[in-house]
């Protein structure tokens, strides 16, 4: 009796909790093939983490991976211009109250990096092509490129408050990657990633009760631990994964 009312406890506590508005199931398209995508232990391979999703809690959202790189049409409604220097101290003295962090391992969503197919083309062919279209001609043959998916995770920043919060600039939200150490110290494995060129990029906030969602790359390395994003005074839950550990042994150095 015990048993089967422990049982139906831990069902109810999993039913509740895939109803939380942080917890949505992400649906890739079906030309993907979740189940054969690449792994990295390039923490720099994808550097900027853009926002796959911004708006309202639903269930189910599906996507394909977004990597514009300083401006997204999804962020039209939520890019601030005004008062920037009011705008810059807040983002740089952030202190969230109502912000969730959820990390969700168990699914998979994929991430794109397109570069340029070196089988089909050299580098001073391409060249060549792109001098010829920012001079206003056409080229004869597309510029071939190569698109490989790599493994990922979803990571829904919920804003369970009343007032708008800043957690980005341009499509990169400010995430930090931190890690357990060999000594089980929480070591800062890399800061919030930024544009080396600022010009035009604008702060982007997420509204009350809305959703943001960022894919973050799966890991694989030499030394398997405990991880967590940061979001200004923020954590999320922890989650395994794995890393090499120089990256670690750097981030001690910096």
């Amino acid at each position: 009796m015990k048993y089967f009312i422990s049982l139906v406890l831990l069902c109810f506590s999993i039913a509740l909790f895939s109803q939380q508005p942080y917890h949505p199931k992400y649906i890739v398209p079906q030309t993907i093939e979740i189940d054969s995508l690449y792994q990295t232990e390039d923490i720099n391979l994808f550097y900027l983490k853009p926002v796959q999703y911004i708006g309202n809690f639903q269930k189910e959202i599906s996507l394909e991976y977004n990597d514009s790189d300083r401006y997204s049409k999804i962020l039209e409604n939520n890019y601030r211009t005004k008062n920037h220097n009011e705008l810059n101290k807040e983002f740089m003295t952030r202190k969230y109250e109502n912000i969730i962090i959820f990390v969700d391992i168990s699914q998979k969503t994929p991430l794109k990096r397109t570069e340029l197919d070196t089988l089909k083309i050299s580098f001073e062919e391409y060249d060549a092509k792109l001098d010829s279209l920012n001079s206003g001609m056409q080229i004869v043959h597309p510029i071939p490129f190569l698109s490989t998916y790599y493994e990922g995770f979803p990571v829904t920043i919920y804003n369970s408050g009343n007032k708008e919060n800043i957690i980005g600039f341009g499509n990169t939200v400010a995430l930090e990657l931190e890690a357990l150490d060999k000594e089980n110290k929480w070591q800062k494995i890399y800061p919030y990633r930024y544009y080396a060129c600022g010009t035009g990029i604008k702060f982007f906030v997420l509204k009350p009760d809305e959703i943001a969602t960022v894919f973050e790359p799966r890991l694989s390395g030499d030394f398997h631990t405990r991880f967590r994003y940061r979001l200004g005074n923020i954590i999320s839950n922890e989650f395994e994964g794995n890393i090499n550990y120089n990256y670690i042994t750097h981030s001690k150095t910096q």
